[in-house]
């Protein structure tokens, strides 16, 4: 999962648990610290700083809480740091409309096997090499996208009436300063078939919230694909989507620490014969009568904290 559209998944996620949809009284802040581990292994701090500004509000049950969310987060990693910047308009209760943007960099740890920014580069016949120092060109991001989202509870009001359900759809351009548009990089540890261009993510979440210690539990469905349309690309896979499933759980301890857990498999793509052992990717055929497969990726624990 891209790690900024994971972020923000997460973050749908762990906002239904707070109740996002209750009504706005005036601009509010919030500063929150996440710490992210997984069982690859990864290691990951977030600090996210929100500010929640009333906009356009009315006086119906559909346009009391329109308000605008801007958010700014820094990310480090063992081999990378990175920081995004994000404004989520809700003109309506059951929509939003996203922009974002993002900037990062990384750096190589050989002791730990951790690539944070990396070339990928064909090398001899069907190997590759990672070539690149420390801080080798900067990753940017922007991005636009909008969000379909709803409550039970809001036909049916009661405490344990709160299944909920959000779909977000985004395009995003990426690029590394240091790449040109044939070249493939790696960022953050991902498999380095990254080029600069578009791409799209979706996103499908099904929870139900509970008034519990346990307060959510739910269903995400993701899918990304590269549109770079790179040439041949359609000999390797290039073009076809990615999927992520993830079964997620929230746990809040008090009303400022809490804990969320997921269990994640993931759809990997079948290759022809002996070609899938090939060092550099382009060169693996896609085998085009049983194209993907499905296995188990990783578990996921978040410990948040919200510092205001």
């Amino acid at each position: 999962m891209n790690g900024i559209y994971a972020r923000g998944a997460l973050a749908a996620f762990c906002l239904f648990a707070a109740g996002s949809l209750s009504a706005a009284d005036g601009v509010t802040t919030g500063l929150k610290l996440d710490c992210t581990a997984t069982t690859i292994p990864e290691i990951k701090k977030t600090l996210t700083g929100e500010a929640k500004i009333p906009f356009l509000a009315g006086s119906g049950a559909l346009t009391a809480d329109n308000n605008v969310k801007v958010r700014l987060a820094a990310d480090l990693l063992p081999a990378s740091v990175g920081a995004s910047f994000e404004t989520v308009w809700t003109p309506i209760a059951f929509a939003e409309i996203v922009a974002g943007a993002s900037v990062g960099s990384g750096w190589n740890v050989s002791a730990l096997g951790a690539n944070g920014l990396r070339k990928n580069e064909r090398d001899g016949l069907h190997d590759n090499k990672l070539t690149g120092g420390p801080f080798d060109g900067m990753v940017w991001s922007v991005r636009g996208g909008a969000a379909l989202q709803g409550d039970f509870a809001a036909i049916r009001p009661g405490a344990w009436n709160h299944v909920v359900f959000r779909t977000y759809h985004a395009l995003q351009y990426r690029a590394l300063t240091s790449a040109d548009s044939e070249e493939s990089w790696l960022y953050q540890g991902d498999f380095g078939e990254n080029r600069n261009g578009w791409n799209y993510y979706g996103n499908y979440l099904l929870a139900y919230r509970m008034p519990l210690k346990l307060n959510l539990v739910g269903l995400l469905f993701e899918e990304d694909q590269y549109l770079y349309d790179a040439a041949g690309g359609d000999f390797w896979g290039d073009d076809i989507s990615r999927w992520t499933f993830s079964v997620m759980g929230n746990y809040s301890f008090t009303d400022r620490l809490s804990l969320t857990l997921i269990g994640q498999a993931r759809t990997m793509r079948n290759f022809v014969g002996d070609t899938g052992d090939y060092g550099f990717y382009q060169d693996r055929e896609l085998d085009k009568d049983d194209e993907r497969h499905i296995e188990f990726y990783r578990a996921v624990a978040t410990l948040s904290y919200k510092l205001k």
